[in-house]
């Protein structure tokens, strides 16, 4: 038995009170007069005799009343006597949620789950059994059911806060599964979170097994005062040597306006400061002088001073140089400047990556040994062995994009069989004021950045004569005219792919290179036949990272270097995904450190707001099915919590009412005259 305010016990010396009134109150008799007597003199009567308590039973009730109202105001409470609304006297199947996301990191919030999780664990009784199951953005059992209070605080000391996000969901289905393959006859599950709203999506149907008692235990509850770099955006040139202009997304996610310090760094060292102020609730652009991009893959960082939630103060890339890719452009001889202006200033403006391009008229062995991508600007295919060479160039890997147009003249058969042909006579729609472009599929690469509402833009070119492709079994259209005629066509030959248009790029036969889309459309397309794919800067925690997109092509074994020092090894030829389950600077590399490649992770924006979650939502939604009944939400199991819980001073308040009630009927009801 313990008290919630024990100082109240001090009230039991009130105890003296029935004590003292028992042992002076005398016994009072009626005086008898007689007016005889009237003017004799009064002499004091004195008499001594032993104080003593006569009437026992009135005087138990006046002690117990009293104290039973001393003991309701210290609000006792059983320090073991279980939680929720299980009873007693049967074995539980009792499931921890411990959540280890990044936000329980914020000030003590961990140190008070863990208080939290041990005393669910020392409120065991004899024949429960708990099971340990911690959370982020996916649950992991800690160990095998146990009824030992140290086995369990062992599992508890083991939990540690990564830098994961926070779902309940999946956390919540895992206990349910627990609990439902139990045998004993009780169930409860207690969940211990700081019940970040972002980690509760809302549509999440998910229903625990009926009679199961389900408790929150959250550690939240204070204003929490955060702010966090939410995102970096790389702005390279090629200008000087290769530039990068970094900005940086300052989020102040408190309640009130704060100074911030933002620092840009490379390994140890810090390049750049830049003092902004953010208001509540809102983030700003933090944009720091250009630096020189590093000949080869390095770290890079933009920090914040620290605060008490620390993971999100940092956020972490990779420096790259600007890739190279070397275009070879064919043109027909004798072509006007006007006919080739489009498509030369179009690869010329390519940025990032670099497009090199090369004009030629025939292609020669040592040209297509370097490019990565030949446009045949409505040029005919060469002839002979330059020609062969062209489609050895492609079943290699290579990439091709033919614009067939008035100059590109028929199909070669071989070439035909291959790639696709195009019909000897253009389909005419001048009549019509030209007809719509129709893209068959926006998730194409070469589409990609037009999905949604800016896909409109294609519809308003104007198709005035086109070729109609025939392509092969290996082929798929990429887009339409408004008749039905195939205009753009994708055909994968051997290693490599080619892209053919029916039309030309000389605003001829077409006005495309009039639109907007004209030149992010080339520029997707030579990315998309060379292949290119560079690994992004940086990547989010529970994602997971491809080998291939660090090492294309490498085929022996690589090693991954975590942030605490821990190593997997990558065997030959196995490429599985790799899980990136904390924040910091991983390393891939050779086993010896021939290669090796800085991998930036950073914690997901949306675990930065700690926003509290409405638990009665949660509740209502895990809790639905008839015969789930909920201990929540509630706060840490403190002290105050348990005595709230078993509301004995409400008992002991109503026995001190019996008692006085008890006590002024017996009064009442004895004989007048009678001493106490």
């Amino acid at each position: 038995m313990s008290f919630l305010t024990p100082l109240f016990l001090i009230g039991l010396a009130a105890l003296a009170i029935p004590v003292l009134l028992h042992l002076t109150q005398r016994q009072r008799r009626e005086p008898v007069r007689f007016p005889s007597l009237a003017f004799v003199r009064r002499v004091p009567f004195r008499t001594t005799e032993r104080r003593r308590i006569r009437d026992w039973l009135l005087f138990l009730l006046r002690a117990s009343a009293i104290a039973l109202l001393v003991a309701a105001f210290a609000r006792p409470f059983l320090a073991r006597a279980g939680f929720g609304a299980a009873g007693a006297g049967t074995a539980r199947e009792v499931v921890l949620l411990l959540d280890r996301s990044a936000s329980m990191g914020y000030g003590d919030r961990w140190d008070r789950a863990l208080e939290a999780a041990r005393r669910v664990a020392s409120d065991l009784a004899p024949g429960d059994r708990l099971t340990v199951v911690r959370f982020a953005e996916t649950p992991e059992v800690m160990g095998p059911a146990t009824g030992d209070a140290v086995t369990a605080a062992a599992y508890l000391t083991a939990a540690r806060p990564d830098g994961g996000v926070t779902r309940f969901g999946p956390a919540l289905e895992l206990a349910g599964d627990l609990v439902e393959q139990s045998d004993l006859p009780r169930r409860a599950v207690v969940l211990v979170s700081d019940f970040q709203q972002a980690g509760w999506d809302g549509g999440t149907d998910i229903r625990l097994p009926a009679g199961t008692v389900l408790e929150t235990v959250a550690v939240g509850g204070d204003a929490p005062q955060n702010l966090a770099v939410t995102g970096v955006t790389l702005q390279r040139s090629p200008d000087d040597g290769g530039r990068v202009v970094v900005t940086a997304r300052v989020t102040n996610l408190g309640t009130s306006d704060a100074e911030v310090r933002a620092r840009l760094g490379t390994g140890t060292q810090t390049l750049h400061e830049v003092r902004a102020r953010v208001t509540a609730r809102d983030a700003i652009p933090v944009r720091f002088p250009a630096i020189a991009l590093p000949p080869s893959p390095t770290p890079g960082w933009v920090r914040l001073d620290g605060d008490r939630l620390g993971v999100d103060d940092e956020r972490r890339f990779v420096l790259r140089p600007i890739p190279r890719i070397p275009v070879l452009l064919l043109e027909p001889s004798g072509a006007s400047s006007r006919e080739v202006v489009y498509l030369r200033r179009a690869l010329s403006i390519g940025r990032d990556p670099l497009i090199e391009s090369s004009v030629r008229t025939t292609p020669s062995a040592a040209e297509l040994g370097s490019a990565a991508v030949v446009v045949l600007n409505d040029a005919p295919f060469p002839s002979g062995e330059a020609g062969r060479r062209l489609l050895r160039f492609v079943e290699q890997g290579g990439g091709i994009l033919w614009a067939i147009g008035p100059r590109a003249g028929a199909v070669p058969e071989a070439v035909g069989a291959a790639l696709g042909t195009a019909a000897r006579s253009p389909a005419d729609r001048l009549t019509d004021r030209g007809g719509a472009l129709g893209v068959a599929d926006y998730g194409h690469p070469v589409f990609a950045p037009f999905q949604g509402t800016r896909g409109g833009d294609y519809s308003a070119v104007r198709v005035y004569r086109y070729r109609r492709l025939a392509l092969p079994d290996s082929g798929r259209v990429l887009a339409w005219t408004d008749d039905g005629g195939a205009i753009l066509g994708e055909t994968r030959y051997g290693m490599g792919r080619a892209l053919l248009w029916g039309s030309d790029l000389s605003n001829v036969w077409n006005d495309l290179p009039l639109r907007a889309v004209f030149l992010p459309t080339v520029h997707q397309a030579v990315r998309y036949l060379a292949g290119h794919r560079e690994p992004p800067a940086s990547y989010e925690v529970g994602s997971a990272l491809h080998a291939d997109e660090l090492f294309p092509g490498a085929d022996g074994e690589l090693v991954l270097e975590a942030p605490d020092g821990t190593r997997v090894l990558i065997p030959a030829g196995t490429r599985m995904p790799l899980p990136l389950p904390r924040a910091g600077f991983y390393e891939l590399r050779s086993p010896r450190g021939e290669i090796a490649v800085p991998v930036a992770v950073n914690l997901d924006p949306a675990e930065s707001d700690l926003t509290e979650l409405d638990r009665d939502v949660l509740l209502a939604a895990v809790a639905a099915p008839e015969g789930v009944t909920t201990a929540g939400p509630a706060g840490v199991l403190t002290a105050a919590e348990r005595e709230r819980r078993q509301r004995i001073w409400w008992y002991l308040a109503l026995a001190a009412l019996i008692a006085l009630v008890a006590e002024s009927a017996f009064t009442a009801l004895r004989p007048k005259g009678a001493g106490a």
